[in-house]
């Protein structure tokens, strides 16, 4: 186990606070992968969806 593991463990309140921050980052990151897919797989220039596959 590792010492951050054990610290969490045994303080509740900084295990809170740790996994609110981290849920925060990866709510920021989930929310901005669409736009950053469209950036880099959509014909350049275009801001628009790429058109649904056949």
């Amino acid at each position: 186990m590792s010492i951050m593991h054990s610290v969490l463990e045994e303080d509740s309140t900084a295990g809170r606070s740790v996994s609110a921050a981290v849920a925060v980052v990866m709510g920021d990151r989930l929310d901005s992968a669409p736009t950053r897919l469209l950036d880099l797989f959509a014909p350049h220039g275009s801001r628009t969806p790429l058109a649904p596959a056949r």
